[in-house]
């Protein structure tokens, strides 16, 4: 069995849904999101399964929210989980935001905080974070928040790259 990671397309709506609500977390505002969703699937025999998920939502183009990481149980989750978001943290890095939040329910929050986020009060989110579907639908619900700033690493940077001659 091998697995493939790739980006979501419009026709694995349902299939994205479905992960989501099967593991009893949030599918809502997915129809608008799904072109930031990573699918995970399980390639046996020439069959591809759905076995994952993560999504990204950009808010106001500078803010990212990443939407709902979903592993199936089964053989090798945890290190399958840990290549998605190894993967979904790259390909975050394509995108233009400066800050990426999350909630998390479970107990990840120290992997997260290995690969680079911060623990910060809810009070603390930029108003249209606060006000994303997303974390709406978990605003009544012990949750802990985190963030993670970019920094450009784009070229050139003008005030580096230039040389006075």
């Amino acid at each position: 069995m091998n697995i493939v990671i790739r980006k979501a397309e419009q026709s694995d709506r349902e299939t994205i849904q479905g992960l989501l609500l099967g593991a009893g977390v949030s599918a809502q505002g997915v129809e608008e999101q799904v072109d930031g969703f990573l699918l995970v699937e399980a390639v046996d025999g020439g069959q591809r399964s759905a076995v994952g998920t993560v999504g990204l939502e950009i808010i106001d183009g500078q803010y990212g929210v990443m939407r709902s990481l979903v592993i199936k149980k089964g053989a090798n989750t945890a290190d399958l989980g840990a290549e998605l978001i190894r993967l979904f943290v790259a390909y975050v890095e394509t995108t233009e935001i400066r800050q990426l939040y999350l909630l998390t329910q479970s107990t990840a929050a120290p992997l997260f905080i290995h690969i680079g986020f911060s623990t910060i009060h809810r009070e603390q989110l930029p108003e249209a974070v606060a006000q994303s579907p997303h974390f709406l639908a978990y605003k009544n619900q012990a949750a802990v928040c985190l963030v993670k700033t970019y920094t450009s690493t784009s070229y050139p940077h003008p005030h580096v790259d230039s040389v006075n001659k």
